[in-house]
């Protein structure tokens, strides 16, 4: 597998820099992951979905700790500012640009999958997770960095459009 170290060429462009992609402690951990969010919904296009005022970036109460501790809610991501959403309930996600499952067992898969591709809400599952299946991208993180691979056909499936510069990135692209 490739690590995520290779978005050094692509990292100038997005304005960050190659050493906040290696792992040092729990805060560092934490910033890379969101900035690894951030760089997976800059890269992402959800043309089916219409238009709104903020993007949302959505995580259940089991995760939504490992998002809120980041600048990632003081940026603009395409235009919009970025609001972090606590979701409660499968169907609180209709209302989510990007969902974050990193410790979540759902216990209604298909209900959350059928409303992910109904809503083009891109998923970003941590390996591991028992929603990985589900989701369109799965990161992981291994000797210190994070590694991502794009599943392309629940992709397709919710309307998702993933650039070409994120698919030379990603350790595995899964159809």
């Amino acid at each position: 597998m490739i690590s995520v170290r290779r978005t050094c060429l692509l990292l100038p462009l997005l304005g960050i820099s190659a050493p906040t992609l290696s792992v040092a402690g729990p805060e560092q951990a934490r910033e890379t992951k969101s900035e690894l969010l951030f760089n997976l919904a800059l890269l992402s296009q959800m043309p089916n979905r219409q238009a709104q005022d903020t993007y949302a970036i959505c995580a259940f109460e089991e995760d939504i700790g490992h998002l809120k501790a980041t600048a990632l809610e003081s940026q603009k991501l395409q235009n919009l500012q970025i609001f972090l959403v606590t979701v409660k309930a499968p169907t609180d996600v209709k209302r989510c640009n990007l969902l974050y499952i990193q410790d979540y067992g759902t216990q209604k898969p298909l209900e959350l999958q059928q409303i992910i591709q109904k809503e083009s809400v891109l998923t970003v599952v941590y390996n591991g997770n028992k929603f990985s299946e589900y989701g369109h991208v799965e990161i992981n993180e291994q000797d210190k960095h994070y590694q991502f691979a794009l599943h392309l056909t629940s992709a397709k499936q919710a309307g998702i459009v993933f650039d070409t510069r994120l698919m030379k990135l990603a350790t595995n692209i899964i159809n």
